[in-house]
């Protein structure tokens, strides 16, 4: 039997290649002939670089950028081969990042998600 695996994360334990390499074990236990496709997915939140990068190959380019808050965080772009830049949002503006009583939109920015595309635009 030929099955296809499209998990993505389970958010706060294990990124989406992670949860396609569990349930794949799992699978491989219990039926060992079936041939396993094995295709992680992101709904673009957090982890979306992580399948694109695993996806596509490329090299991740790490970034200091803000939290909506304006604290410092860590961020990446990653750069393909073919020139093009890919940006997670939820890096620098996921929710993720805040406390539930810091969750104010007129306290917020996405100033950080800019960083993120000023750092791909610098490298063309």
């Amino acid at each position: 039997m030929r099955v296809l695996l499209c998990p993505d994360k389970f958010a706060g334990t294990l990124s989406a290649p992670e949860v396609a390499a569990a349930v794949a074990a799992g699978w491989h236990e219990i039926s060992e002939s079936d041939e396993l496709l094995i295709r992680p997915l992101s709904d673009g939140g957090p982890g979306f670089v992580d399948v694109l990068a695993d996806a596509l190959g490329g090299h991740r380019v790490a970034v200091p950028i803000v939290d909506p808050l304006g604290r410092p965080v860590a961020g990446e772009i990653l750069l393909t081969a073919d020139g093009t830049a890919y940006v997670e949002s939820a890096q620098a503006c996921g929710l993720h990042l805040l406390a539930p009583p810091e969750r104010d939109p007129k306290a917020t920015t996405s100033f950080g998600l800019g960083l993120l595309i000023a750092a791909a635009v610098e490298r063309g």
